[in-house]
């Protein structure tokens, strides 16, 4: 069995440096950590305290508090005085609203470009490799979790949604790498599918070689290139890999003798959910599992897929990243209202600790843009967001 050359571990794995060739432990993996001689003498990008740059993040919509009319509002007022009056002695109150900040709604990332366009085929040729599909697997987890915790971060674990194995297929199937599939959907349209119930934020990578490809090598370049060589892309995978909040990923994992094809789709998954049903009456109930957290708002978007030919997502904009959608509004409590798009208020909004109640119809949004898919971002006040849930119209 393979021995860590640091610290002589044995490893049936072992991770393989890129500078000099060495085999090493997770704990002696990156070039700092096992004094590789042959490591670039400037730090790689992620470690220095640059900021990433990702101009293609949108941001977390915004609401007001509701405006009235002065007259409305002055009689409003007058029976608000008399209420008061009443209960104060009995049931003094202090009242506050506050609004969340603006954050993102979903994230727009991007992938690495190959220097060689493969071939179409529609009957890859598999390779057998010595280790299992879930050794792979559980390979791409170790590498994942030892790039989290060289940054001080918790793991993540293996989600149940095999969005990330379905799309990884279908990429090897088409010979096109992509956020899109040949459905025309989008990553967060997959995870719903795929019963995903949290938040999506996809990496998809692809390696190429026409004399042939080791898949736990090949797998291995991928997630170094996502860390360390990820510039041309904003170093957006890097981003993704390195968020804390994330705690879940679903690992896709598809090749042949030329092609390996790598997907991880990492989830926010935080709800403990009682019921949830999404139709034009869309109705939340669930626990969320972050501390002392309040849901502020719901963000709706659109899309419309098309079904996409392999030309069309080996060209722009499919062999770029991803966005949202076309924005729609918000569905927020009584009150306030959307600065931009459509408001719906809800018919039920009510949160007592952890536990929430949410329903509210859809059919303003389904009226405005019509069929397609809406998808319903969920914002806590500490910015989170817990949900991509679509909505099939």
């Amino acid at each position: 069995m393979p021995e860590c050359d640091q610290c002589g571990r044995e490893e049936i794995l072992p991770f393989t440096c890129a500078y000099c060739g060495g085999n090493y432990c997770a704990e002696h993996r990156l070039p700092e950590n096992h004094n590789c001689a042959y490591r670039p003498k400037t730090p790689p990008p992620y470690l220095t305290a640059q900021p990433s740059e990702n101009p293609t993040f949108a941001e977390k919509p915004t609401m007001k508090r509701k405006q009235f009319s002065l007259k409305k509002l002055l009689a409003l007022t007058a029976i608000a005085i008399i209420a008061v009056a009443i209960i104060w002695s009995a049931y003094p109150a202090l009242i506050q609203l506050t609004q969340s900040p603006s954050a993102s709604p979903s994230p727009s990332t991007t992938s690495p470009v190959p220097s060689t366009t493969p071939p179409h085929t529609t009957s890859p040729d598999t390779t057998p490799s010595e280790f299992s599909h879930e050794e792979l697997i559980d390979y791409a987890l170790s590498l994942i979790n030892s790039d989290r915790q060289s940054m001080g971060l918790q793991n993540v674990t293996l989600s149940s949604i095999d969005s990330g194995q379905l799309h990884a297929e279908n990429m090897l199937k088409n010979k096109v790498l992509s956020h899109w599939d040949t459905n025309g959907y989008k990553p967060y349209m997959r995870y719903t599918l795929a019963s995903g119930k949290g938040a999506v934020y996809e990496n998809v990578a692809w390696l190429y070689n026409s004399g042939g490809l080791d898949p736990v090598e090949a797998i291995e370049k991928l997630e170094h290139d996502m860390m360390y060589d990820d510039a041309s892309s904003n170093w957006g995978h890097r981003d993704n890999i390195l968020n804390a909040f994330h705690n879940k990923v679903s690992i896709g994992i598809a090749y042949d003798s030329n092609n390996v094809y790598f997907v991880q789709d990492f989830e926010d998954d935080y709800i403990t959910w009682t019921t949830l049903s999404l139709s034009t009456q869309v109705v939340m109930q669930g626990t969320i599992l972050t501390k002392e957290d309040s849901i502020s708002q719901i963000a709706i978007y659109f899309d419309n897929p098309t079904p996409l030919t392999t030309q069309q997502l080996d060209n722009s904009p499919y062999d770029n990243g991803y966005d949202a959608g076309t924005y729609v509004g918000l569905v927020v409590s009584g009150g306030w209202e959307a600065t931009e798009g459509i408001t719906i208020t809800a018919t039920t909004w009510s949160q007592s600790g952890s536990n929430f109640d949410i329903a509210f119809d859809l059919s303003p949004a389904f009226t405005k843009y019509g069929k397609g898919v809406y998808t319903l971002y969920l914002w806590t006040d500490s910015d989170n967001c817990l949900t991509s849930f679509s909505i099939w119209n």
